[in-house]
């Protein structure tokens, strides 16, 4: 009897757990959180409104507020940069931009304009002299620390997000657009992420040369594997009431997080190609940004002071997934069989609405691999043979795409 009951509340235990997968952390403050960013384990900053700047040692075990002349240019906070325990850097309205140099002690106002309707809402830092803010309509350049700043024109006006991959090479984003500069910033050309469409993008997600964004409503997940010189749809989230996705971030080429409005969050595991809800339902506030320090050891912030974290990687709804698995009106697709297959397999899908549908392959990277077919169907079960020989064994994607919806699965080769 003893054991049955030792066995019950370890089981009891144990779910208890798996649900605490992301732990409340007390920020001391109720203003909004729209940045974090860590320089190691232990040592992070987050910032928001009212010229909050709060500062950890511990990995999150507390937060202290860190006084700062922010307030009297307006004190919205929206990104802050560490560029080591010393060298900070930070941004907000009012074209405001301050530094200190000793963690927080003391800081320098590099630029502000009180009563400026503009402001400065990201920025990226190479190392403790050169980096990059972003504002409306400009970028500011250093090379010295902030003591000089090079301003250029940036061919728009609702910017949120800037990164450099080297001294030469950065982008930047915002609503509906994506821009790229080969020259320092000086110049910069719109890389054609969505024509037409102003999805509202707020983070940008890099790994290497691999870019990650997720939009505004029901959110494409947009994707490029050469720094933005094109780009790929990976996947569709859908969520109700629709959900802006302010944030996005990747610990690795395959596993990240993107959270938004109402305490949405989801994780992916393969790149952005399926997501999945985080079990994160009661804590409505939104979800600002997040910050990866490894594939199991993440942070985020958002409203009225949000900061959850977690060091097991998150844990995942069961029963709640994203627009891959949720069949549309207008066709089903089935699972490839047989699957792993060697050589030839047969994708089966049935049509419920007529329309003209296109089927395509895609490697696990993302890259456009083949387009099996693109042609109008009538209502009808249909299977269509699929023989693998260009192709060398691992993971890929087979996509099914109508006028208004898609819907992709993977399947396995093995030679």
């Amino acid at each position: 009897m003893r054991k049955i009951v030792l066995i019950l509340l370890i089981i009891h235990c144990s779910l208890l757990i798996a649900k605490a997968q992301w732990i409340q952390q007390n920020s001391g403050t109720n203003q909004n959180l729209y940045d974090i960013e860590f320089i190691n384990e232990k040592t992070g900053w987050a910032v928001g409104d009212a010229g909050v700047v709060i500062k950890t040692t511990n990995g999150g075990t507390n937060w202290i507020n860190v006084p700062n002349p922010s307030s009297q240019y307006g004190g919205l906070m929206w990104s802050i940069h560490p560029v080591d325990s010393e060298v900070v850097y930070a941004v907000a309205g009012y074209d405001f931009i301050m530094k200190t140099s000793n963690g927080g002690t003391n800081w320098n106002v590099l630029s502000g304009r009180p009563g400026s309707i503009t402001a400065f809402k990201g920025l990226y830092f190479l190392n403790r002299d050169t980096g990059w803010f972003l504002g409306t309509n400009k970028v500011f350049r250093t090379y010295n620390g902030g003591n000089t700043l090079d301003s250029f024109y940036a061919p728009w006006f609702t910017n949120a997000d800037i990164y450099f991959k080297d001294i030469n090479t950065g982008i930047f984003c915002g609503d509906g657009r994506v821009f790229k500069s080969t020259d320092g910033g000086m110049n910069w050309y719109n890389t054609n992420i969505s024509p037409g469409i102003f999805y509202q993008f707020r983070k940008l997600a890099v790994i290497k040369d691999k870019v990650w964004l997720i939009a505004s409503g029901d959110a494409p997940v947009f994707h490029s594997t050469n720094f933005c010189e094109s780009w790929n749809v990976l996947d569709t989230i859908y969520c109700y009431p629709p959900s802006v996705m302010f944030s996005v971030a990747f610990a690795n080429e395959m596993t990240g997080w993107t959270g938004g409005t109402f305490g949405y969050l989801y994780k992916t595991i393969n790149g952005g190609y399926d997501w999945r809800r985080e079990e994160t339902t009661s804590d409505p506030r939104f979800w600002g940004s997040i910050y990866c320090f490894s594939d199991s050891i993440v942070w985020g912030v958002g409203g009225a002071g949000k900061i959850q974290h977690t060091t097991t990687g998150g844990q995942t709804l069961v029963g709640i997934s994203s627009y891959n698995e949720i069949t549309p009106e207008e066709f089903k697709l089935f699972q490839n069989f047989p699957n792993p297959f060697n050589s030839e397999t047969k994708f089966r899908f049935e049509i419920l609405k007529k329309d003209i549908y296109k089927m395509e392959i895609f490697n696990v990277s993302g890259e456009f691999i083949s387009m099996l077919f693109e042609k109008e169907f009538d209502q009808g079960e249909y299977e269509w043979k699929y023989n693998s020989t260009i192709l060398s064994s691992g993971i890929y994607f087979y996509r099914l795409t109508s006028s208004k919806a898609r819907i992709q699965k993977k399947f396995i080769l093995l030679k």
